[in-house]
């Protein structure tokens, strides 16, 4: 295994984020097809000094030619090589919109830079309304797009040729897709080494406070070491890469491996200290702890198995990942862990005495009878908890925006509040039109496009729109200027195709047809630019542009809304939907399970309620503070179930053992608490590396990460609290479970 984990690879490119089965991914290839990749890489200067004084266009000129030596880049878009079709002493023709004076470039006049703003909406991003801040469009070839090292000396070399060229007093930043997928390749990568070094010191740690051994530690480690060594390995073997969700099941691993381990090194110190050798106490911790660690091991690993059915393939691998882990790590655990205990040597005597006399120890002493002398009002105190979470529940919403993945403190975050701060946003959607066959030369359908158009400056989302409207109606206004006939764009029909071949006469003009109408002229296209507002979900601002297209058109043809930030919540959403479902469904199953595993109703039933209260919180804490339902939160549910019911498990099953060793001599009070006393340190153990791990989380620089680490942290000490407060409370508390567990104890419904 450790041969192998040096040929894992890391998805730099996020293909395998994309549902390419999707009807939303297929929507968008056959917009490519016909209208070519919307993907720009966008280089903002800011200077002090006006435009006027020409020291920054001339920065411009250079950059933009250095810019088109490049044979990886296609296109290369500023004020420097803009053109547009105008008139120009007294001839016709497309011109440069910078002018010359006296051998310096400078801007037109207000009045024509105000036409040309609204004739190509593409030059906000060119230049800030203060003529302060300019923006350098590049567009990267296709088959280079996606790929990592060339997107890197791509970058690389923009940042030089920038650097040599900026004028005294300047800043610049570069923004983009491939700027984007390059961050998220860099923090895939540093969440997963961070994140699963930063577990196994909380579990060396935790493994050294809770057995005050080396020793004991040394096992823990190499046990979940292997474990972690065999998942690498695996993913090599069978090309899981590195993504945004693979890179957490480092830690995970970790986290959620190190139980068995806990609970067979508890077993054996136990067993030691009643007497006896070290190969009858590593016996004796087999026989009490491989039954229950098998039956966590299948139990969270069902849990895990809800991502499986997932339709993107990373959630597919980290499913896989996670349901492989804890099957490994029981393997491992039962398989090394005796072994360990017999070879090395015993605890000594004071060792034992520190772990009795210790907080942890003192703390679990004091709240044993606290709960039991008041379980009503624990279950009184829960339940209320359950019911304000719960209330807030409905205030959840989904937000899949894949710009929102990043934290407000990264670079590429701040330089792009840099850039729609002093330029405009960049963000956009594709609006895709579509009529009959020439249906776009005529003034009927373009009448319905104004339509639209107005329909969607009316919508607070949208900054701006970019279509070939505007420009054929500043054309229609120039040649208007010569020929009084031409009129108005709507009530000519003759002068729509006109315009159409007279823009088509340049090779500039071409491209610039081809990016908003297909061949036929049937098919339009507009970008609409949105906002990306905090409060504004982008499934909200989806379909506000869909119902003012369908308006605006009125049955005149079809509308469809497409791109990446399209495909991406269409894709994040139906996780959402799907992962709701198969939580729901695991925890049906699992409940199956246990109850068979108990062969016991009561016991099977009882496993349900520390699920309850862990639900209950991720669900609240998501809708009172307004933490996003995304591709990344929303497993935080399934995460919690898989985790938290291994200590269910260790404690209904040393119950059940008391209630056949003791059940018809002692009560029920005493076989929940001898019970109690066995599995508790264990159980707050587990729950401390988990909880710890979680914690991690905290530091990433993807928001969503972060809100799952918080709920996953939450759900792991609701679970604790649910396993040794609401548990035993509510057995204690109920009628119908005090008559299903004498029933146990009179031997009516346990069988050996």
């Amino acid at each position: 295994m450790a041969y192998l984990v040096p040929g894992m690879k890391v998805d730099a490119t996020m293909q395998s984020g994309i549902n390419t089965e999707s009807p939303e991914y297929k929507v968008y290839q056959k917009f490519l097809d016909v209208f070519g990749n919307e993907e720009f890489i966008l280089v903002a200067i800011k200077s002090e000094q006006d435009a006027s004084e020409g020291v920054m266009l001339k920065a411009v000129q250079a950059i933009t030619s250095e810019f088109e030596k490049s044979d990886k880049i296609v296109e290369v878009i500023s004020l420097a090589n803009l053109r547009l079709f105008r008139e120009q002493n007294g001839v016709f023709g497309t011109y440069q919109v910078l002018e010359h004076d006296r051998g310096h470039l400078t801007l037109p006049g207000s009045g024509d830079l105000k036409r040309i703003r609204t004739a190509l909406p593409i030059t906000n991003l060119l230049l800030s309304p203060d003529g302060r801040t300019f923006g350098i469009i590049v567009r990267i070839d296709d088959k280079y797009r996606v790929d990592p090292p060339v997107i890197h000396r791509i970058l690389s070399g923009m940042e030089s040729v920038v650097g040599a060229n900026l004028p005294a007093g300047s800043e610049y930043r570069i923004i983009g897709p491939p700027v984007i997928r390059r961050a998220i390749h860099k923090y895939n990568i540093h969440t997963a080494i961070q994140f699963g070094i930063l577990c196994s010191i909380i579990c060396t740690i935790v493994s050294y406070y809770i057995f005050k051994s080396l020793r004991a530690t040394v096992i823990t480690v190499i046990v979940v070491g292997l474990c972690v060594l065999w998942i690498l390995g695996f993913m090599s073997l069978v090309q899981i890469p590195i993504n945004s969700t693979t890179a957490l099941a480092f830690g995970l691993i970790l986290i959620s491996s190190v139980e068995p381990v806990i609970h067979l090194v508890t077993h054996f110190n136990e067993s030691l200290r009643l007497g006896g050798d070290r190969l009858s106490a590593a016996k004796r911790a087999l026989a009490l702890g491989a039954a229950p660690c098998l039956i966590t091991s299948f139990t969270t690993s069902l849990g895990f198995s809800s991502l499986i059915v997932a339709s993107l393939p990373m959630v597919r691998q980290l499913g896989v990942i996670l349901s492989l882990g804890p099957l490994l790590a029981f393997i491992l655990s039962i398989t090394l862990t005796p072994a360990f205990l017999i070879a090395l040597k015993p605890l000594e005597p004071r060792i034992y005495t520190r772990m009795s006399n210790d907080l942890l120890a003192r703390g679990f002493r004091r709240l044993e009878p606290a709960v039991f002398a008041h379980y009503k009002l624990c279950v009184l105190g829960i339940f209320v908890i359950i019911a304000v979470m719960l209330f807030g529940a409905p205030f959840m919403r989904s937000d899949t925006q894949v710009l929102r993945m990043l934290a407000d403190s990264t670079p590429e975050l701040t330089d792009l509040r840099f850039v729609e701060k002093n330029l405009a946003p960049v963000n956009s959607v594709e609006l895709v039109l579509e009529a009959e066959e020439n249906a776009f030369k005529g003034p009927d359908a373009w009448k319905r496009i104004r339509e639209v158009e107005e329909r969607l400056s009316r919508i607070p989302e949208v900054a701006g729109t970019d279509s070939f409207l505007p420009l054929m109606e500043y054309l229609c206004t120039v040649l208007g200027g010569r020929d009084e006939g031409s009129g108005d764009v709507f009530t000519n029909p003759k002068l729509i195709p006109q315009l159409l071949v007279l823009t088509s006469l340049s090779a500039e003009g071409k491209r610039l047809l081809s990016r908003y109408l297909d061949d036929q002229f049937s098919r339009l296209h507009i970008s609409v630019r949105i906002k990306n507002s905090p409060s504004t979900t982008i499934r909200q601002t989806i379909d506000e542009i869909r119902s003012a297209a369908m308006e605006g058109m009125n049955g005149y043809g079809k509308v469809a809304v497409t791109g990446d930030l399209v495909v991406f919540e269409a894709q994040a959403s139906e996780i959402v939907s799907s992962q709701t479902y198969s939580v729901l469904l695991a925890i049906f199953y699992m409940t199956i399970l246990l109850t068979i595993q108990f062969r016991s109703l009561a016991l099977g039933l009882i496993s349900l309620f520390p699920q309850i209260l862990p639900q209950a919180v991720i669900f609240g804490l998501m809708g009172w503070f307004g933490i996003s339902l995304d591709s990344v939160t929303v497993f935080a549910a399934s995460v919690s179930i898989g985790l938290t019911v291994d200590n269910t498990v260790h404690y209904l099953t040393q119950l059940k053992r008391e209630i056949r060793a003791r059940g018809k001599t002692q009560s029920i009070e005493q076989c929940l608490s001898a019970a109690y006393e066995v599995t508790g340190r264990a159980m707050i153990s587990n729950h401390a590396v988990i909880f710890f791990g979680f914690t991690m989380l905290l530091i990433s620089p993807f928001r969503p990460v972060v809100c799952f680490g918080v709920l996953g942290s939450a759900a792991i000490l609701c679970s604790l609290i649910g396993d040794l407060i609401f548990m035993p409370s509510i057995i204690l508390s109920s009628s119908f479970m005090r008559k299903l567990l004498t029933k146990e104890m009179t031997g009516k419904v346990m069988t050996s």
